[in-house]
Order: structure tokens, then sequence, then C-alpha cells
């Protein structure tokens, strides 16, 4: 018996293109009123993150005014299709995880922004690993971040820390190792060797015994934009250079003039910093040039972030800027992150792993504990 239900609206709207059946060969289609705007034959979920892009380069119209058509929808088809703002989506197969998931999502919105989620045949479950693990996970941030990492859709690269010990200071016989995308937090007492670490992984200061390796590669051998690191000082350019000079220092030589204005201005823009473009760096107050610093690892498209302190220098509203930026990084480029900070809200920042040098002390709520 077929089973036709919306659990934004309390039944099915037959006026709805995605009730058509799917074109021969298609897996998703997307309408605006009856006219297809987006289709694909792509498998598992990579149909979506197609879509993804597109509304990324502007290529669609508004996703509130579509309406989405999938072959089958579990929890995690969900969980992508409503980040994207789409409030219309029939499948031809879904799932009990993916229904619940929508009907929690609709509690939490007001009555004419809820999604209509309709279906035509209802399972308690898709048959595939990605369902499973996230069954038990309600966080949309954490569930889009493991989606993008299962994909391989990830900017960061993969570090590797073994048995290093400092030339100087209190790291000695130090491993760890961190997953493309994932975010460490460096903790402990002044004098423990975090500024120092973070060095040896720059491949400013080499480590007096053990390897380090990002990506596979020593730090030395590595291709020069792939590391954006921002010491806790950021008042010791030795010349005088404007701000859009500075944030355009990781920008590779060969790119285009109207490339490279428009990677800086997006940075600038994106930690506030827009209007300080023609200002010299030496005359912007501390606060201002550890944003511009953020700005040039931004439009460097870092692959692995090395963060000093980034809040220390700055105004509780900055520290906020700042701090959203960085979660925002976590779930759209995903760099790797190291951060040393002592801000507690930086430091409890949900999904990151903590590294603790010196004294030990408990991990920030919502985060695990680095065994190095």
């Amino acid at each position: 018996m077929t089973d036709i239900h919306s659990s934004g609206t309390g039944q099915y709207r037959e006026d709805l293109p995605p009730g058509t059946p799917l074109p021969p060969g298609t897996t998703l289609a997307v309408y605006q009123g009856e006219r297809p705007v987006f289709q694909s034959s792509g498998k598992w979920l990579h149909p979506l993150f197609e879509l993804e892009q597109a509304f990324s380069a502007g290529t669609l119209p508004p996703a509130a005014g579509l309406s989405l058509h999938d072959s089958a929808i579990g929890k995690a088809a969900a969980v992508l299709i409503i980040r994207m703002g789409i409030r219309r989506i029939h499948a031809d197969i879904a799932s009990g995880l993916a229904r619940d998931y929508v009907q929690e999502v609709n509690r939490n919105l007001p009555a004419g922004e809820q999604v209509e989620f309709s279906y035509t045949h209802l399972v308690e479950r898709l048959l595939c690993a990605t369902e499973a693990q996230l069954a038990p996970l309600q966080d949309s941030d954490s569930m889009y971040f493991l989606l993008r990492q299962r994909a391989q859709l990830v900017c960061g690269t993969e570090v590797c820390v073994q048995d290093i010990s400092a030339p100087f200071g209190k790291i000695q016989h130090l491993s760890f190792s961190l997953k493309p995308g994932a975010h460490l937090m460096v903790l402990g007492e002044n004098g423990a060797g975090k500024t120092t670490l973070l060095r040896m992984l720059a491949g400013i200061t080499q480590p007096l015994s053990g390897t380090i390796t990002i990506g596979g590669s020593k730090p030395s051998a590595l291709p020069k934009y792939t590391i954006g690191y921002i010491p806790q000082q950021t008042d010791t350019v030795g010349v005088s250079l404007s701000v859009e000079e500075v944030a355009g220092l990781g920008i590779p030589p060969r790119t285009k003039g109207a490339e490279r204005r428009r990677l800086v201005e997006s940075a600038l823009a994106r930690t506030g910093s827009l209007h300080l473009l023609k200002r010299s760096f030496a005359s912007l107050s501390g606060g201002e040039k550890q944003k511009v610093s953020v700005s040039r690892c931004l439009a460097q498209h870092a692959r692995l972030l090395l963060l000093d302190e980034p809040t220390s220098a700055l105004d509780a509203e900055n520290r906020c800027m700042v701090t959203d930026i960085l979660r925002s990084l976590t779930v759209t480029e995903i760099p790797t992150i190291i951060t040393v900070t002592h801000d507690r809200e930086l430091a409890a920042m949900h999904g990151g792993e903590v590294l603790l040098l010196g004294a030990q002390a408990a991990p920030a709520p919502g985060q695990e504990e680095c065994h190095a």
C-alpha cells in the first residue's frame, strides 16, 4: 500500500512538482514551479553536494522557492537539503530517521517556514553506514561535518606528529595525529611549549628528534601556501604594507589581478575588515591586525591553519566575530585547524579535540582529549 504523508502540513500536496516521477536515469530533480532547474544521476549523497555547489556558484534561484524530488532520503540527505534552505521535499523512499529529523526541525520553526516533507514509501532505515552513524546525532553542524568528511570534501590535510622533542622547552616525546578537517585546541600553562609546537608544525623551528608530516610530507617540502600561520604577535611586519597587501601575502603570485582583488576583498569582508583595505597595516590596532591576519589565511585557502591566541588582542565583540569565523570554517571549507588559546569560549568550540601540554586539566565541554 502506498503511504503518502507530509510532516510539515499533515497532508501531501498533489500540486507539488516532486509528486511526478523522476525522469529516467535521474536520482535527484529540483523544480521552480513546474520548471526543472537542476537534475543529477549521481549516487549516494553526491547529487546533493553537486546541488550545494550550484547554490554557492549562484546559478540557481533562491532555495526557499524550490521543490526537490529525491529517489531516496535518509537522515543524511534530510540534513543536507534543509541546510540548503529547501522547504518542499519529496522522496520515493524515505527513512523513519529522516521523517523524525524533519519533524524535530519543524518544532523549532514558525508555521510559515516549516519544511513540507512527503514520501511515497517509508522504511525504518536506509541500509547504509551513513544512516547508522547519524542515528544518535542531533547537532546539524556536527552531522554536516561528518558527511563532508565521508564525501572527502574537506580542504584540510592530515597531520602526523611522531615522538617529537623540542630543542628547548618542555615538549618531550610528543605524538598525535589529526584527520583532514580536524580541529585541535592546544591548552596548557605558560612555558609548556604551545607556541614552540606551532612553530615546529610551520617548519620555522626544527624538532630535536622525532618527525612531523603534513599530508605525508615534511613541513619544509610542502607547497608554499599549504599552511596559514598567525603568530601571537601580529605587529612584526618589517616594512610598510597596506592592509590589501598583507591580506594578499598568501595568494600565489600567478593569481591574476581581478581574482586577487576578489579573494582579498571577500576575506576582509568576512572578518569585518573591508573598510581597512587601503590603510597601512602598521597603523592598525592590535585587534585590527589580528583580524587582517585571519583574512590572509582565508584568502590563501590554507589547508592547515596554525593560530596562536587568535583572540588575545580583541575586545568582546571582535572575539565573538573571530570565534564565529573559525566555527564557520569547521563546517564550510573545513581546513585542519590547530589553535593555541586561553579564550574559554574559543576553547569550548563544539566538536574539537584537546591537546594538553604541561599541567593536566579537564577538556572543555563538548571536546575529546587528544591522546598524545
